[in-house]
């Protein structure tokens, strides 16, 4: 998103929250608490385009998304693609954020609001700190639990506490600072829908081969090619799951290609498209997880440019995937077909 669309982007969101937002009414009288209703960081909406790395600390971890060219990435992980997208209403959501109702001093009860500091036994609470190109903090908080709603907004609101102060506070707003690292990367690989998909070739280091094919990108259903002698498909849908493999295929982690898949526990499977597009997934257990690496080449034209951007965004990369996924791509006779009864 380029900085002229943020800044759009900015103002819609500041016409909406504003609306949204407010401080909470109160009876003829009464005279609220020194800073509610005010912003919790005054400054910020003025600097939301200088913000340059964005650092979450939790208990367990932490996550730092650094802007640079080509966008926002994740350092601990060497530099991937992270959620333009959620990164940005992140910031925004914090220049938003509103005091709405002073909360405890009282420490003991910060685990309560998962307002403690990071340090603490236990602790549920998240740290973000917003810094510019020259390392200068233009926000700092911990943030703790969500509260869903809150009368007299539609955002609802969240429970924070500024790093050097004990004073907690309930505030007005959207922001989503989860602790999930998968949660900040991007998560699409790659997204080749089923109706595309002509056949696939799926090959075991102990030499099964399983093949799935469809006539053409109108059929319903994907055909099991080759069935073995006295067996049949245990359904008749059974081999969509590897059609529909790819359609929408996210990670669970990455990391950089740099540890080498031992050969006999790798599994490929070829996808060919009816536009031209080829894509190899390879696959293999390590550690107790399933980790992939794709190729894509395109006959020509349209296909080619589509492989070209699956091998710019892809190459170089491992991703750790779900089991459920994992399991679409490897494929074996046995989880497809059951022995077939007399006259059936």
């Amino acid at each position: 998103m380029s900085p002229k669309t943020f800044v759009v982007l900015s103002i819609l969101t500041i016409a909406a929250l504003g609306a949204a937002v407010l401080a909470p009414d109160r009876n003829q009288g009464y005279q609220p608490a020194a800073g509610t209703g005010e912003r919790v960081f005054p400054k910020l909406i003025d600097r939301a385009n200088d913000v340059t790395t964005v650092v979450i600390e939790h208990a367990k971890g932490r996550i730092t998304l650094v802007k640079g060219e080509g966008g926002w990435t994740m350092k601990e992980r060497d530099g991937y693609a992270a959620r333009q997208v959620r990164v940005q209403r992140t910031i925004l959501g914090l220049a938003q954020l509103r005091l709405w109702e002073p909360k405890t001093r009282i420490k003991k009860k910060f685990a309560k609001l998962e307002l403690q500091d990071l340090g603490a036994e236990g602790a549920q609470s998240r740290k973000v700190q917003l810094l510019d190109a020259g390392g200068a903090v233009l926000a700092d908080l911990i943030v703790g639990r969500r509260r869903q709603s809150l009368p007299g907004t539609t955002t609802g609101g969240v429970y924070v506490r500024k790093p050097d102060s004990d004073q907690t506070w309930l505030a007005a707003g959207i922001t989503d600072i989860t602790k999930d690292r998968e949660n900040w990367l991007e998560r699409n690989i790659v997204n080749i829908e089923s109706f595309r998909v002509k056949n696939i070739t799926i090959r075991h280091p102990d030499g099964e081969t399983v093949s799935i094919s469809k006539p053409t990108p109108k059929a319903k259903d994907f055909n099991l090619d080759d069935i073995p002698p006295g067996k049949k498909l245990i359904l008749q849908t059974e081999p969509n799951s590897v059609g529909q493999a790819l359609s929408k295929f996210q990670l669970d982690d990455v990391r950089k290609d740099q540890t080498p898949f031992v050969a006999a526990a790798i599994v490929t499977a070829d996808f060919s498209t009816f536009d031209g597009l080829s894509i190899n997934t390879m696959i293999a257990k390590q550690d107790g997880a399933y980790w992939l690496k794709i190729k894509a080449s395109g006959t020509a034209g349209e296909a080619t440019k589509k492989a070209n951007a699956i091998t710019a965004r892809t190459k170089g990369w491992a991703y750790k995937i779900s089991d459920y996924a994992a399991s679409n791509l490897t494929k074996r006779f046995k989880d497809l077909v059951e022995d077939a009864k007399t006259g059936s």
